[in-house]
């Protein structure tokens, strides 16, 4: 608890970051033991083993030897089911984060500033902290992360974001999607909210559509472009 108190107020006191510039995502690089591959032990241990389609991912998951805990070359799924940390691969050049699913206790990932175009994360049911931000993805369904408490997600090619079964969420970056049109946080818990920033380069978005337009309106630290509207039916005033 005293972790997951620590990142919160670090979101929380990055709420002024208006950068789309990669080097500026709120989330740090996790610090992870580093041992060179050289010192694997070339053995397999006993499967089932994840399956990574990048192995740049792979790779970083078997040099975390908090999920590789017997230091072989495959990640089980009992190591993957055990860690309950947080996967920070940011920065990496990686293409594809299929395997992420079966680590399904982790409480934080950070894949910003890579080459996903797809990205899911329903089998990760306790995340809590997301930063996926600057990657060409076209569509995420975080429908199933109900935990989630922070979201980073600038500079996509989201056209919609749906977060209205997301009744935690506390802070929500966005800015620099430049193709976004709407978004849906209607979740009945929009005064959990703390940070609501969409007000930077966000040029095609219209419509937010929210619980209460008064309190959306007045509310500290949400900002939308003057262009767009919050409303309680967005869809009807989009099409």
């Amino acid at each position: 608890m005293k972790f997951i108190r620590i990142i919160l107020l670090f979101f929380v006191a990055q709420f002024i970051v208006i950068s789309c510039s990669e080097d500026n995502l709120p989330i740090d690089p996790i610090p992870q033991e580093q041992e060179q591959a050289q010192y694997f032990k070339y053995t397999i241990g006993e499967g089932p083993f994840v399956y990574f389609e990048d192995l740049i991912f792979k790779e970083l998951v078997l040099n975390n030897f908090e999920i590789n805990t017997n230091k072989d070359n495959e990640i089980s799924f009992q190591e993957a089911n055990a860690f309950k940390g947080t996967i920070d691969v940011s920065f990496k050049g990686i293409q594809s984060l299929t395997g992420i699913e079966k680590f399904v206790n982790i409480v934080a990932l950070n894949c910003a500033n890579n080459k996903l175009s797809t990205l899911d994360v329903s089998g990760n049911l306790n995340l809590e902290f997301l930063g996926c931000g600057n990657n060409p993805l076209t569509e995420i369904d975080l429908s199933y992360n109900v935990k989630l408490k922070n979201l980073d997600i600038r500079t996509t090619k989201l056209t919609h974001l749906d977060l209205s079964d997301n009744t935690n969420l506390v802070s929500i970056r966005a800015m620099c999607n430049y193709s976004l049109k709407t978004v849906d946080v209607a979740n009945n818990n929009n005064d959990k909210i703390l940070i609501f920033f969409f007000g930077l380069q966000n040029s095609a978005l219209e419509c937010v559509q929210v619980d209460n337009v008064a309190y959306s309106n007045t509310a500290t630290n949400w900002r939308i472009p003057e262009t767009a509207i919050y409303s309680l039916s967005c869809f009807d005033s989009v099409l």
